[in-house]
């Protein structure tokens, strides 16, 4: 197992740096390995901890700037990159952690958005799109957010490499206002098209996951 790595459990809403890669089919891992930085789900992961192991990665985004890159993976889907710094120890058990998040208000229901920010003559139009990275378009701006509390956020806007100056604006300003309806200090990420992090990916996979288990 690599030595330069640190590896944290998600319990109860907070990070536990673990020392052996032991990892139980009802949790979710966060795996620093300095220029990349992994989120492992297990199969039955509830979804707070996913949330809270993916915010791990969006305030890498920026607190970072991007760097190092940010990748998620679901059990029995690790990228061999993972599986060789984890090394021969890696093993998954049967088992999970109690999911008492304090932090997070149970009751909220997790709210996936995606808006498209689309310039027409002088005007500025907001349109709501299918969640999907194929709702993206080159020539606009796109608000992504994954919400489950202020606890667990993730909120993007991907700005596409043709998108104009106007439409990056307003979608940056249409991020805030998100963020504003849970926080009173926003804390927003902006991808330019092609730069797109770990996080941002994982969004749509959280979605996927999510859709299943209704």
């Amino acid at each position: 197992m690599s030595e330069d790595k640190i590896i944290y459990h998600v319990v109860k809403g907070e990070l536990v740096p673990i020392k052996e890669p032991i990892f139980n089919t009802g949790d979710s891992y966060v795996i620093d390995l300095g220029k990349t930085i992994w989120i492992w789900i297990g199969k039955s992961s509830q979804v707070d901890e996913k949330f809270i192991a993916a915010k791990t990665a969006q305030d890498l985004d920026y607190e970072r700037r991007g760097r190092p890159r940010v990748d998620s993976c679901f059990e029995g889907e690790e990228d061999q990159e993972l599986l060789d710094a984890l090394g021969s120890d890696f093993k998954v058990v049967e088992g999970d952690t109690p999911s008492m998040l304090i932090h997070i208000d149970t009751s909220f229901k997790p709210d996936f958005r995606m808006i498209r920010v689309q310039q027409i003559g002088d005007e500025i139009e907001y349109e709501k799109v299918k969640f999907s990275r194929d709702s993206l378009d080159s020539n606009d701006v796109f608000v992504v957010a994954g919400l489950m509390g202020e606890e667990a956020m993730m909120i993007y806007t991907w700005i596409g490499k043709n998108a104009r100056p106007k439409e990056k604006f307003y979608g940056a300003l249409k991020s805030d206002l998100i963020d504003k309806e849970f926080r009173e200090a926003p804390q927003t990420i902006a991808l330019y098209e092609g730069e797109e992090t770990g996080g941002f990916n994982f969004l749509f996979k959280a979605y996927k996951d999510y859709k299943k288990e209704k």
